[in-house]
Parts: C-alpha cells; sequence; structure tokens
C-alpha cells in the first residue's frame, strides 16, 4: 500500500539517545533535488586534488518574530553546530559562523514560519557565497505550530539554502547534517521509495516512484539506481518506521538475492543508532561539490577552545547598578566569541533569563535589570569555529535599588574624559542642562564600593567636575550622578 503522496519527498527523519523516546520528523528536500549536481559530481571525483580540511563559511541565521519572540537558544544552536562539524570531520569538512558575532538575527514574522503559505522566501535573504542555514520553525504555521511534528527541514535547491526547525537544533539530532548532505547533492539511499513500502511477500520490482530504477544486491546497477552511490547498499525504505539500530526481516533485490542496508547512513532513515557516517563515496561527491562552488574567502581562527573561563566581576553577590551592569571576565586562550547569559536562578532556567547575548571581548555591559534582585550570570566561550565548549559556573550579584531611578531629563549632554584614563590622572565630568540641579556624585569599583562621593552644583547650560582618582586602582569603575530628578550613570575604566 502506498503511503500518503506529498507534493515533495517526506522522509522520515527520528533522533535518539540510546533507550530514550526518539523525535520523529519529516523531511521536504524535493525528489531528485540537485540530481543533475550529483551526476557531475560522481563523473568528476577521479580528477580531484588530494586537499586538506576545507573550512566552509556558514551564515546561519536565527529567524524570530516581529517582536523578538521564539528564536531558538544560542546555546542549542552552538551544540548543533558542534555535531555538524564532528559529523563532517572524518571526510575533511568542516563549517565556521561567518557572521561577526557568530549569528545572525533576523526579527520577521513574515520569514519565521518557513515554507506556510504566504511566508516570505528565505532566498530572498540569504547571503552569497555562504553556506544559508535558516533556523527557526517550519511547516508549521497552523495548528500544532511548535509540537514538532510535520516537516521539518529541507534543501531547497531553487534558493540553495538549509532551513531548520529549532526543536530539531541540539547536540543529538542530525537533521542538520542529513540536509547539508543534500546540500551537497546526496540523495537518499533508499531514493525511490520514499513513498513506497517495501513488501517481502511480494516480488520486489525493477522500479519506484517515479520510474527510479531499484538498486539490486551486487551492485551492478549501482551507477544508475537510487542514490547512485555504489558503496551503498541497497535500501528500501527499511528505516522507516523501524525503531531499532539493526533490520532483520527478511529483504530481497529483484533477483531474490537477500538485502542488507546501512543502518548506520545520514542519508538513510535508521535514527535508533549510537552512531551514523557518510561512505567513502559519499564524502568524495560532497568534496567535487565544493569544488564547483564558490565561497567567501577567509582565515577563520580554527583553534581550541579547551579552558574555560574565569568570571572576574561581579562575583559573590558584589552590588551593581541595574541601569549598568558591567560584567567581565578573563579572556580565554583560542575564544574570540563568548555566549553571556543572566538569569533570575541559579539553575539558569530558560524561563527566567534575563539577557543573552554574545559578546566579543571579555566583558559586557548589561543594561535595565531588575533593581534589588539577585542575579546569576555564566558564559560560553567559543569562536567561529571551535564551539564544542560548555559554560561556566554561575556566578551572581544584586542590582543597587538606590539606582532603579530614571535618568534626568533636562540633561541634554553627559561626558566623562579622558576614558580610558590613567591612574592618578583628573577625570573631567561634563553635563550640559536646560534647567539647574544639586547633584551627589558616587564612583564605585566593580565590587559596589565607594570610591569618591561628593556633592555638585549644576548650573543651566555646560557644566564641569573634576574626579581625582589617587585613590583608585585600575579597573573598571561605575560612575554615578543622583539629582531628586534621575540619575546619570558612564562606566569609566581606569588603567595603570
Amino acid at each position: 500500500m502506498k503511503k500518503t503522496a506529498y507534493i515533495i519527498v517526506l522522509c522520515m527523519l527520528t533522533s535518539t539517545i540510546f533507550a530514550q523516546q526518539y523525535t520523529r520528523f519529516e523531511c521536504g528536500t524535493p525528489d531528485g533535488a540537485g540530481m543533475d549536481r550529483l551526476i557531475r559530481n560522481i563523473n568528476n571525483v577521479n580528477s580531484l586534488e588530494s586537499r586538506g580540511v576545507q573550512y566552509l563559511p556558514v551564515t546561519m541565521t536565527l529567524l524570530a518574530q516581529d517582536d523578538g519572540s521564539n528564536r531558538v537558544d544560542e546555546a542549542s544552536a552552538l551544540d548543533a553546530f558542534c555535531a555538524l562539524n564532528e559529523n563532517f570531520a572524518s571526510i575533511g569538512i568542516q563549517f565556521y559562523l561567518h557572521t561577526q558575532g557568530g549569528f545572525r538575527y533576523v526579527d520577521d514574522s513574515d520569514y519565521y514560519f518557513i515554507g506556510k503559505d504566504g511566508s516570505s522566501n528565505p532566498a530572498s535573504i540569504r547571503i552569497p557565497n555562504t553556506i544559508n542555514i535558516f533556523v527557526s520553525e517550519v511547516f508549521n504555521g497552523g495548528p500544532g505550530a511548535g509540537s514538532c511534528t510535520g516537516i521539518l527541514g529541507f534543501y531547497s535547491p531553487f534558493g540553495d539554502y538549509v532551513a531548520i526547525d529549532k526543536c530539531t537544533v541540539d547536540s543529538e539530532s542530525f537533521a542538520l547534517t542529513h540536509e547539508l548532505g543534500h546540500f551537497f547533492s546526496l540523495q537518499h539511499t533508499f531514493r525511490g521509495w520514499e513513498n513506497e513500502n517495501y513488501d517481502s511477500s511480494n516480488p520486489t520490482p525493477t522500479t519506484v516512484g517515479n520510474n527510479i530504477r531499484v538498486e539490486f544486491a551486487d551492485g551492478s546497477n549501482c551507477a544508475i539506481a537510487a542514490d547512485r552511490i555504489c558503496d551503498t547498499p541497497p535500501d528500501y525504505g527499511f528505516g522507516l518506521g523501524w525503531n531499532s539500530c539493526d533490520y532483520t526481516p527478511d529483504a530481497f533485490d529483484p533477483d531474490g538475492e537477500p538485502v542488507d542496508p546501512d543502518e548506520e547512513n545520514y542519508m538513510g532513515y535508521f535514527f535508533n543508532c549510537d552512531q551514523h557516517h557518510f561512505s567513502t563515496m559519499q564524502g568524495e561527491v560532497m568534496v567535487a561539490d565544493i569544488e564547483d562552488r564558490t565561497f567567501t574567502g577567509g582565515s577563520p581562527n580554527t583553534a581550541s577552545v579547551t579552558t574555560q573561563s574565569v568570571l572576574t566581576s561581579p562575583i559573590n553577590g558584589a552590588i551593581s547598578p541595574p541601569q549598568n551592569t558591567v560584567l567581565t571576565w578573563e579572556a580565554t586562550a583560542g575564544a574570540n566569541m563568548y555566549l553571556v547569559e543572566v538569569n533570575r536562578l541559579p539553575n539558569f532556567s530558560p524561563s527566567f533569563t534575563v539577557h543573552k547575548s554574545v559578546a566579543t571581548t571579555n566583558s559586557l555591559t548589561v543594561s535595565s535589570l531588575t533593581a534589588n534582585t539577585t542575579h546569576y550570570w555564566r558564559i560560553r566561550p567559543f569562536n567561529e569555529h571551535y564551539v564544542c565548549t560548555d559554560f561556566t559556573e554561575g556566578a551572581s550579584f544584586k542590582t543597587d535599588e538606590a539606582t532603579a531611578v530614571t535618568p534626568i531629563e533636562a540633561v541634554e549632554s553627559f561626558d566623562v574624559y579622558p576614558n580610558p584614563a590613567n591612574r592618578n590622572e583628573t577625570i573631567t565630568l561634563e553635563i550640559n542642562t536646560l534647567d539647574p540641579f544639586d547633584a551627589e556624585i558616587t564612583l564605585y569599583d566593580i565590587q559596589g564600593r565607594t570610591v569618591l562621593n561628593f556633592q555638585q552644583y549644576f548650573g543651566t547650560g555646560n557644566n564641569l567636575a573634576e574626579l581625582h582618582t589617587a585613590n583608585a586602582t585600575a579597573g573598571t569603575y561605575i560612575l554615578k550622578v543622583s539629582s531628586e530628578n534621575g540619575v546619570l550613570c558612564k562606566k569609566i575604566v581606569i588603567g595603570n
């Protein structure tokens, strides 16, 4: 009995963690996508020159709704990218994040539900000469959206991009690896059987689907049948719905010879295996496909990030202003990016995340935190290629209630210079205000301790005040100007 026929081929994918339940999802890559390229790549395999590891630029776009909601978590995206590089390592292909800061962010509901009728086509916002991966919700704009069912990933041969549902983006699922296989022209190992059920009680046909030749067990027609890859054995869709990594039922080719599929192939559909692989010829075909493409050149940082970062401040419950909390940590060898998370709970529950972003230096200023509240923060170091890292242990700080006030509206400009300044150097505070006011000037160190405090009157117009830093050691400070009308804050860095 035939399965339900879709306009595009539906291929069952699952992800497992040993005995855990696996998530079923469907792949929407069109039947025969990239077939012309596949044939050309096969013909070019023998002419390939030996190369080392090839690093390919990836634009990973994390889509969200107009208001920035429903975006995949960056940590999950890093986990999936780590798995992607591990899965391609054996064939000499590696990927690196081409976008400054790691990820590309697009907040546009018109693009968010990829593949839904009326949604905008991601091809219109792809970055040329890179591998474009769009992460959001795929084909899930109606009832059941967000339930991780239905078509959840595909390669578009027309737009030359990969779309992947955020619910499959993690360290265990290899849906992304499967779709990148399609990107590089690979077909399903059981091509032709996507909408057919194999029945051993009936003779095996010589063609299936759209007149696609069935591969024989002896490989005699492997160059013109099924996936056209001669070192992948015949597979007649056996993995579809099979719940283990060992296919045991009897299966026979059109000549009556027994068939034994490769359950661990990435382009097949056995997903209860502990490990998977590409065949040698599949790897050669993908390398040939790279030779026929143009990618943006670059020199990615390929250093390993094997040491963990050390959080320096604020830690151990230190007091920090809610409007300008400066997080600092020691630079990590090999890393040039850091995923920074601030949370209300020490277990970093996603529901209580108040800030998450990628920093490109070893400090980050976080604004608009809730006053008089304990917060917890941690970081995850990585670079554009090496992302297989972990978060640090969390550190805590408490925001100061006194600074949770509004800015002084009458102030037109507020500047501090020189900044950074040297120790013992006089720092000038310049304020231009429309209305006069009395203020308290306070300089805090990063632990919330008062270093300097005095009263100052600011008249209408431009005003200058001097800060003498003889008692300040090298480090980061917060300058606070407090009046009955509000507060002004500025970060100051003092060197040696």
